[in-house]
């Protein structure tokens, strides 16, 4: 007789839960190009439109921004106009200041002396500045708007910097998004409880891995045991 496999079922890492799925659950975006099973713990990563352009007036020194063609939007950025501004006129360089539409200041990044070198900025947006043939004086810079922000569900991964390192959660139906974005629900929040065995993992987790992100369901109120 044929052994028999019965697969993951939605849910079944799911345990008590005190509150109603409308309150612990989201309806979710899976991005496209992936295909998770059931109970897979999961990640998000921003998707946004990204653009950039001189400030208004335009710019003494002809060096750029360039925003990255791959994932433009990071961790943590909102909607509205990021300011990047020279702050210190460095010849072959300068020193640049990265503020988020809120008025937050991110920090400063530098451009490494030298013509043409470049620096990539990486946080709540990603792209690269560089030196032009003609020198920054302060007050040049770029606006870099995010618009259509959008969140959307992966596979957990640690070794991630692009936000699918941060636990969003335990993707409660398996979704195939292999061919397109496909709406899916994920167990957000708790407080709650789950069958730690039934949780799916990323392929080569280890067990520190893993359990540092079951601290961070925790912290959501979801105790896997």
């Amino acid at each position: 007789m044929p052994t028999l496999t019965e697969g993951m079922h939605a849910g079944e890492a799911l345990g008590e839960f005190a509150l109603g799925p409308a309150y612990h659950n989201d309806k979710v975006t899976v991005l496209s190009g992936q295909n998770l099973s059931a109970n897979a713990v999961v990640g998000s990563v921003p998707s946004a439109t990204v653009a950039s352009a001189a400030k208004a007036g335009g710019n003494t020194g002809n060096g750029t921004f360039v925003v990255d063609a791959t994932a433009p939007a990071q961790p943590r950025v909102i909607e509205g106009v990021y300011t990047l501004r020279c702050v210190t006129a460095v010849t072959n360089g300068g020193v640049f200041r990265l503020e988020r539409p809120d008025g937050v200041v991110i920090g400063d990044v530098t451009i490494p002396p030298g013509a043409g070198n470049s620096i990539t900025i990486t946080e709540n947006i990603k792209g690269v500045l560089t030196d032009g043939g003609t020198d920054f004086i302060v007050g040049d810079g770029f606006d870099i708007t995010v618009s259509a922000l959008a969140e959307k569900i992966v596979e957990y991964d640690p070794a991630a910097t692009n936000g699918a390192q941060i636990v969003r959660g335990i993707l409660i139906p398996a979704t195939n998004a292999t061919s397109a974005d496909t709406i899916g629900v994920v167990a957000s929040r708790g407080p709650g409880i789950v069958n730690s065995n039934d949780l799916v993992w990323k392929t080569g987790l280890t067990t520190a891995q893993k359990d540092t992100a079951k601290r961070a369901l925790l912290a959501r109120g979801i105790r896997a045991l």
